[in-house]
């Protein structure tokens, strides 16, 4: 009797089969049963009228997932007008066509939808060097509508490898596809309108005719440039791991190994995607579906590996907007108030176009981001030299195209938002100091070592940047009496010597392919240890702080030389300055500059 009451909480849904082009039978390996041919997709929770899932057992039997939710709303907990979500099993066998989904706005707009179409991806299986289509390289909406007029689209999409247990979310916007074999669970807004941009000139066989294409809408709906989205997984606690939070719905990822208690305030989504899960005394197999209602307790047991789903919670949380601007990739990230990176967009920065075309990439970005989070403050870290008072550039190497351009404004114009220029190696320091390496002292100074030489300077976790914005320019320092012409740096400064440019190049006058294998030649070793050791012990002597962190990508080759340098900066200070300065790796790595911009005064 106890088993039976418990059982009687669960709500099993049996699946809605699509036909689709591009379909077959293989979704019965995941344990679907359907006589149809060509099934591309199983919609296991569905309220759409164009295929609803339906109760398999418990009171609620035959009763549709719209049905439910229209006439028992204590069971799901939340106020939506329709059933915010959709969960598709989706198994190709053909490439999907290259497609696109309108956000809300867009489908409200267009389509008299209340949805758009946010969905995101577990990968349940692919092949051996599997990949899916995820962007493209097109560099505005209308070089991307003209390669979509001429058929010539397929030359500027992006490819990115995927393997079984992936997760990607693809927010509206991104252009896509799944392709051949490439298998997954879907979860996304209860929508099923797409724009498909090309789809290789198939037919219909049932019509003979090919599939129509919505490239003006599809055009208008995209991303262009692309924006790549990026969210770090959140482990929750021993056995959940949160995939994604966004404004739509968030996705766990349950790995059931023991018994597990687990209580619900709003609805769950549960779908079984490895093994057998035990609940209440009930055993469900991969393919699985199972709504547990709001407001209860469950038990779970077995081995089994499950995606879980839900509404996300309206309340917004305090965020801030950090930018880290490089001359070949721009990052837009929301940063929590702790300084957790909680997701962020990646865009080629393409300094040969106009300004604005970045300032709108980032208002976007911005204002996707201003839909879950309190948006406080933006901070832009780019490199140097800025003229920080201006909150303009003013030469920097990689920006050709914007010297003696002011961004601050313009962006504070675009978001009314606060804006907050820095110099990237400062803005990392900023990073490091008050969440990475040097979160517990007081005096911290950071050392980029990568294309160049950058550095700053933090006191009681406030930059010192200096009477020109300059203090920890450190790449600029005379280590030597000779050393290559530059058109900006002094003859022998430790960035023409020390950096990972100088060494790239020795390696290539050696023969060499990169710096790397320049560092082990033991000369070659012994000269970059010299050269980097004198510049630390000179930073060293003059501002004496509680530890120097070393971060860039040169620190990748670290084991090489660690030791060495250790020692070398040892031999170079005072006596009683030796060991009294600890010099330490970055812990933030490539996410300081980025977290350090949204911390920017």
């Amino acid at each position: 009797m106890r088993v039976r009451e418990l059982t009687m909480k669960i709500i099993p849904l049996q699946p809605h089969y699509q036909y689709r082009l591009w379909g077959g039978d293989r979704l019965k390996r995941f344990g679907f049963c359907f006589d149809e041919v060509s099934i591309g997709e199983a919609w296991t929770a569905s309220a759409l009228p164009q295929g609803s899932s339906v109760v398999s057992a418990g009171s609620h039997i035959g009763t549709t997932l719209d049905d439910l939710y229209a006439t028992h709303p204590e069971l799901f907990g939340i106020n939506s007008p329709v059933f915010p979500l959709l969960i598709k099993w989706i198994d190709p066998n053909d490439d999907l066509s290259i497609q696109v989904h309108p956000d809300d706005e867009l489908a409200q707009s267009l389509e008299g939808q209340p949805y758009g179409k946010n969905e995101c991806w577990y990968i349940l299986d692919a092949p051996e060097g599997g990949e899916i289509i995820y962007g493209h390289t097109f560099e505005s909406k209308e070089t991307l509508q003209q390669a979509l007029e001429a058929g010539d689209v397929m030359s500027g999409l992006i490819r990115k490898p995927v393997s079984r247990g992936d997760f990607l979310y693809v927010p509206a916007g991104t252009v896509h596809a799944l392709t051949k074999d490439v298998s997954v669970l879907e979860i996304q807004q209860s929508s099923d309108t797409t724009y498909r941009l090309y789809d290789y000139g198939r037919t219909e066989p049932t019509t003979g005719r090919t599939r129509d294409l919505h490239v003006n809408q599809g055009t208008l709906a995209s991303f262009a440039p692309h924006l790549d989205y990026m969210e770090p997984a959140l482990s929750l606690d021993h056995f959940r791991t949160q995939l994604t939070r966004n404004p739509y719905f968030f996705v766990e990822k349950w790995t059931i190994e023991r018994e597990e208690s687990v209580s619900t305030d709003t609805f769950r989504l549960l779908s079984v995607v490895e093994g057998t899960l035990e609940i209440d005394g009930s055993a469900f197999d991969i393919g699985a579906t199972l709504l547990l209602p709001a407001g209860q307790s469950f038990q779970l047991d077995g081995t089994a590996t499950c995606l879980v789903t839900g509404v996300s919670s309206p309340t917004k949380q305090k965020a801030r907007i950090g930018i880290d601007l490089g001359g070949t990739n721009t990052r837009i990230a929301a940063v929590s108030t702790e300084g957790r990176l909680e997701k962020q967009y990646k865009l080629k920065t393409q300094p040969h176009l106009a300004l604005d075309t970045l300032l709108n990439q980032i208002k976007l970005a911005v204002e996707r981001f201003q839909l879950e989070y309190d948006i406080t403050h933006v901070g832009i870290a780019a490199p140097g030299p800025l003229d920080l008072k201006r909150g303009a550039f003013l030469t920097p190497p990689n920006l050709p195209n914007w010297h003696h351009q002011t961004i601050v404004e313009p962006l504070c114009t675009l978001l009314g938002l606060p804006v907050t220029l820095e110099n990237d190696a400062n803005a990392a320091a900023l990073a490091e100091a008050k969440f990475g390496a040097g979160r517990h002292v007081d005096s911290v100074f950071y050392v980029t070592v990568s294309t160049g030489i950058g550095g700053g300077f933090v006191y009681k976790q406030n930059l010192i940047s200096g009477a020109h914005g300059s203090a920890g320019e450190v790449g600029n320092m005379i280590i030597r009496t000779d050393g290559p012409a530059h058109p900006t740096l002094n003859v022998g400064a430790l960035e023409t010597h020390a950096s990972g440019t100088a060494l790239h190049e020795r390696a290539r006058t050696k023969g060499m392919t990169d710096s790397m294998t320049l560092l082990t030649d033991e000369i070659e070793r012994s000269t970059f240890v010299e050269d980097l050791a004198t510049g630390l012990a000179n930073i060293i002597h003059t501002v004496d702080p509680d530890v120097i962190i070393l971060g860039g990508g040169v620190t990748a080759s670290a084991p090489l030389y660690w030791n060495q340098l250790q020692d070398a900066v040892a031999m170079r200070v005072y006596p009683h300055l030796r060991g009294a300065t600890p010099l330490v790796l970055q812990q933030l790595h490539g996410d300081a500059g980025v977290i350090g911009a949204a911390f920017l005064p």
